[in-house]
């Protein structure tokens, strides 16, 4: 559009200076070159007028198709906006003010979606790591229960070797008992026989 009206405004002082040098030519008026001249100047002034009306027309619609876009984009992103503030930023090169806005929005949305995306990964690497854990107590109990059994086994065989223990040594007492009485009736049935013997022998040299 810059370009545009720089071309607008040199064709118009081109035909401007058209125009003064054919008032200055009064007294040519009435002759062939003059009416050729003017001719031509006629034409290209109402070219450049008509190209100039369609450029406006141009300028216009494309404005009010831009401006229209601005607002169903503004309506899209929950904003609302007058076309005074659609023209000035219109005016200010700012086609598309909410595209940047809704790229850092999602550029934002994005990077959170990374962070919730991480953080479940670390989640899961600590459930994971919880899971082991409660496996390994669960061996542990596991074990330890193996061992509680283990022990009362040992407990119970030490109880029943402590018995037998008391046992041996109640029935050894008794065994020493019944030797010593056993020795007790050998010795009086061997002073006896021998009692015996001597009588015997003593009644058998009298008699």
């Amino acid at each position: 559009m810059k370009e545009n009206n720089q071309l607008c405004q040199r064709i118009y002082s081109s035909i401007k200076q058209l125009e003064s040098e054919l008032g200055d030519d009064n007294i040519h008026k009435t002759g062939v070159l003059f009416r050729i001249k003017n001719t031509q100047f006629l034409v290209i002034r109402d070219d450049y007028l008509t190209a100039y009306r369609e450029h406006e027309e141009l300028v216009a619609y494309y404005e009010h198709r831009i401006m229209s876009m601005m607002k169903l984009e503004a309506k899209a992103m929950n904003y609302n906006i007058t076309d005074d503030e659609a023209l000035e930023q219109l005016t200010g090169n700012q086609r598309s003010p909410f595209a940047g806005n809704l790229l850092e929005e999602t550029e934002r949305e994005r990077q959170i979606l990374r962070d919730i995306m991480t953080r479940h990964s670390q989640l899961e690497a600590l459930e994971k790591s919880l899971m082991e854990v409660r496996d390994m107590f669960v061996r542990i109990s596991s074990l330890v229960m193996e061992q509680g059994s283990l022990v009362q086994v040992i407990e119970y065989h030490a109880q029943q070797a402590t018995l037998n223990t008391d046992h041996g040594a109640h029935q050894l007492q008794k065994a020493r008992e019944y030797k010593i009485k056993a020795l007790k009736k050998r010795t009086c049935l061997l002073i006896w026989i021998s009692t015996a013997l001597a009588v015997l022998l003593f009644l058998v040299i009298i008699f």
